[in-house]
């Protein structure tokens, strides 16, 4: 079972905002202590929660705060005038005092159980899990280095802090179309050791560069955080129709090559949550008791997908003709 299914309690906390504070250019810092006053859940870093905000929307932050922390969390947000609303209606509909839904932490971009030395790899508001694996790694006295990309350090969110408590470990490269050296960083796993992992979460075209210059063989020890699906090839992502049978009932399904299993299920009465519906938040996992699923998700590693335990209904579906889903 996955790490989200682990990790998902289905609880909604309300909490509320203690403070706000703009940490770069269209970034805002919000801390987040439960209404309550009961203890937030534990964390570990890579972790995000789901924010209800103002405007109805449901998106995914990473917690960039201390992992661990139960007395408040802290997220940063990037404006995207491009995006679809979420943001927006953060900056502009919140203020110190304003009270949000979030869900329990869930971690998909999880530290590996390793000793060994981690190459850290940002861009943009992509450093926000990385803080917490930064304060992590430090308190456990483990190796690390940071390479940071934003179009200029005013953009870089939290880069001039962590120069100032970390001069020797962090490097940025800064310019309206940032350029890092990707194959040199992914080399070093290499010249590091067997036990050197690296993580990276920004923009799709760094996250792509940096998988295309992983070999296989350590491919494995490359980890990445996706904030939304890159795009795919028609051809590639063609669909065949098939079915879903809800095991409780028996009921049979038919998914046509154009639907998602998600919105099949939905429309005959089936509640599945859903938050990103491409398949990189985990919100709509669900068991599956029988069939081969065709995986489509960012989430699952490879021994997860193997083992054909679960699947994410917004986006994955079946290899052979059904699929029964422990629903």
């Amino acid at each position: 079972m996955s790490q989200a299914t682990q990790a998902l309690s289905g609880e909604l906390r309300l909490v509320r905002v203690v403070a706000m504070q703009a940490v770069a250019t269209d970034v805002m810092h919000f801390e987040l202590c439960a209404a309550d006053g009961r203890p937030l859940p534990p964390f570990a870093a890579g972790a995000h929660i789901d924010v209800h905000t103002p405007a109805g929307l449901v998106r995914q932050y990473s917690l960039c705060g201390v992992p661990g922390a139960t007395e408040r969390y802290a997220i940063a947000v990037k404006y995207e005038r491009a995006g679809r609303g979420g943001s927006a209606s953060l900056h502009g509909d919140v203020e110190v005092g304003s009270a949000l839904g979030i869900s329990a932490p869930r971690n998909h971009f999880p530290l590996a159980d390793s000793t060994g030395h981690s190459i850290l790899v940002a861009g943009g508001i992509g450093i926000t899990p990385i803080l917490a694996m930064i304060e992590t790694l430090q308190g456990a006295g483990r190796s690390w280095e940071l390479h940071y990309g934003a179009r200029s350090a005013g953009h870089a969110a939290f880069h001039a802090d962590l120069v100032a408590r970390f001069p020797e470990r962090v490097q940025g490269y800064f310019g309206e179309t940032p350029v890092l050296p990707v194959q040199n960083i992914v080399d070093r796993i290499d010249v590091l050791g067997d036990d050197t992992h690296l993580y990276c979460c920004g923009p799709g075209g760094l996250m792509r560069a940096v998988a295309a210059a992983a070999r296989p063989e350590v491919a494995a020890r490359v980890h990445f955080e996706w904030f939304a699906a890159p795009a795919h090839d028609a051809a590639e992502q063609a669909s065949q129709p098939f079915e879903v049978e809800v095991a409780s009932t028996g009921a049979v399904l038919p998914v046509a090559a154009g639907e998602s299993a998600l919105a099949v299920l939905r429309a005959h009465g089936i509640d599945i949550p859903s938050s990103c519906e491409e398949g990189v938040c985990g919100t709509c996992e669900v068991r599956v008791l029988a069939g081969h699923v065709e995986h489509r998700d960012l989430l699952l590693s490879e021994a997860e997908r193997q083992s054909n335990q679960c699947m994410m209904v917004c986006v994955s579906r079946a290899r052979n003709e059904r699929l029964v889903l422990d629903l």
